[in-house]
């Protein structure tokens, strides 16, 4: 059995912080966490305002 976690990252007025989310997701790594999948929804003409990650771990 899993349980899941949902994760969504908004686009700010420079971009994604990527670092901000590597560092989320090394720490949510280390508590078990696996990404499962990612998505990224394009609106207007193909521009990306968020995106979202999926996550799984054993229930223990």
């Amino acid at each position: 059995m899993f349980e899941h976690k949902v994760l969504k990252y908004k686009l700010g007025w420079k971009g994604f912080d990527y670092p901000g989310m590597e560092q989320e997701l090394n720490e949510l790594g280390s508590q078990g966490w696996e990404t499962v999948v990612t998505i990224v929804p394009a609106v207007g003409a193909g521009q990306t305002i968020e995106i979202g990650v999926i996550l799984k771990r054993a229930r223990g």
